[in-house]
């Protein structure tokens, strides 16, 4: 009963009820109009039957008289093939000489009248006629009349007509309603047992897809895109929340360490200056750590992107360039570049400056003395394509996406300076700018590839 009671409540029943109120109003407006042209369509075909047989006495009585006229109705009232008509014949004096009707004063033209019953005729004989009267030239007076009775019965059926269909319609209408809107109920259940399925911890849930691509699909393809987006979050959330347990527990056990000594081990201020110096100084790696974080996750939520203009991608790239090659000289790296000119973006200068700048510097730090750092920019049928290469050690294909995670660190890589947040804050800039990022072989060495 519940749930007969929510759809006869949904939108989908009431507005199947609409279209059949609209139909129904539109079938009336079409019954009076068929009742109205049959009604004058049937009245104006008898009217013109009992003229011409009208006219056709009146053409006997010119050439046989009135008694000739009297015999041709006695003959075709006794023999009469065109259904009830009725007749009546008078003299000049008004008197009755032959016929089925009671007399009455001469009327020229179509005239109704209702026939009285007569002695012997049964109850329902009182009857609503249709004649034709004509008054001849001596003076005698003529009428054929036909039963309206027809007429009637035609009136009657059409009514009936609309009556059944108007009836039929109502019931298929609110049948009709009543299977869309069960339809309708049934996929709102569905999304509803989703979406509490999802506040219940499964996050994997998703509200089915008919594919017929109506409203209701096009609506569930998008919320499940959202819940799609929502998962990526909160998994990489957790993500996140694992990585920073797992990856600060070393440098805070170290800071401990170190707080620990100082308290058991220093004697003297220099030992205590030393203790404190190397305790802000993983202080300070700890901030860093929690800056970039905090970094990576306001690139991601779209922060910066109201401060887009237009950047001189060629010019930027130059900047790094002339930046980082007297490092990398000193480190034994050799810093080549191969950059065309006018190449532009709509982009955040800085966030591209600290792309560029991670890329250059992963690979000054994690390639060996005597490798050579490449940097090309180059323009492209789609945008551009820039390129830092390196000739060292490079990535396993196996890890190659695992890099740009949180945290994230090779095993040759952990012995070096550094979080594992470099490439995750890279990944982050390259998707706020719709950039494409790709790891390549250099053979030897790697290839990051950025390209629009």
């Amino acid at each position: 009963m519940a749930r007969l009671t929510r759809i006869l409540r949904s939108a989908t029943f009431r507005l199947a009820l609409v279209y059949a109120g609209l139909f129904v109003v539109s079938a009336g407006v079409l019954f009076a109009t068929v009742f109205v042209i049959a009604t004058a369509a049937l009245q104006s075909d008898m009217q013109a039957v009992l003229r011409t047989e009208a006219l056709q006495l009146a053409e006997i009585h010119r050439r046989s008289g009135l008694l000739g006229l009297a015999e041709q109705v006695t003959r075709r009232m006794n023999f009469r093939t065109r259904g009830p008509i009725y007749y009546l014949v008078q003299a000049p004096t008004q008197q009755v000489v032959v016929g089925n009707l009671p007399g009455m004063p001469p009327v020229d033209g179509v005239v109704d009248f209702v026939r009285d019953r007569a002695a012997g005729d049964p109850e329902d004989a009182r009857s609503k006629l249709t004649g034709f009267g004509l008054t001849l030239r001596d003076g005698s007076f003529i009428l054929v009349a036909q039963d309206a009775g027809r007429l009637i019965d035609m009136q009657h059926a059409i009514i009936q007509a609309f009556a059944w269909a108007g009836a039929l319609t109502l019931l298929l209408a609110i049948g009709g309603g009543i299977l869309l809107g069960s339809n309708f109920v049934r996929r709102i259940d569905t999304i509803g047992r989703t979406s509490r399925a999802i506040m219940e911890g499964d996050l994997a849930a998703r509200i089915p897809v008919r594919g017929n691509n109506d409203e209701i699909d096009q609506l569930v393809v998008g919320l499940n895109a959202m819940l799609d987006r929502i998962q990526q979050l909160m998994d990489g959330l957790r993500q996140v929340t694992s990585d920073i347990a797992h990856d600060l527990r070393t440098p805070l056990g170290r800071l401990r360490q170190r707080l620990e000594d100082a308290r058991e081990r220093a004697t003297t201020t220099a030992e205590y200056e030393a203790a404190t110096e190397a305790a802000i100084a993983e202080a300070d790696g700890l901030l860093d750590i929690f800056s970039a974080l905090l970094r990576i996750a306001q690139i991601e939520a779209g922060a910066r992107t109201s401060a887009f203009a237009e950047v001189d991608l060629s010019s930027l790239l130059r900047s790094i360039v002339d930046a980082y090659a007297p490092s990398a000289e000193d480190a034994g790296h050799k810093l080549d570049a191969a950059i065309e000119g006018s190449v532009t973006i709509i982009g955040d200068r800085q966030l591209l400056a600290q792309l560029f700048s991670n890329l250059v510097e992963n690979a000054l730090a994690h390639t060996p003395p005597g490798s050579t750092v490449r940097l090309t920019l180059r323009k492209t049928a789609n945008g551009f394509e820039a390129q830092v290469v390196d000739n060292g050690p490079g990535i396993p294909e196996a890890e190659r996406e695992k890099v740009f995670d949180r945290f994230y660190r090779l095993d040759r890589s952990r012995t070096t300076k550094g979080s594992g947040l470099g490439l995750a804050l890279v990944k982050a800039i390259a998707s706020l700018h719709g950039l494409s990022l790709a790891l390549k072989d250099n053979n030897p060495g790697l290839a990051v590839v950025v390209s629009r």
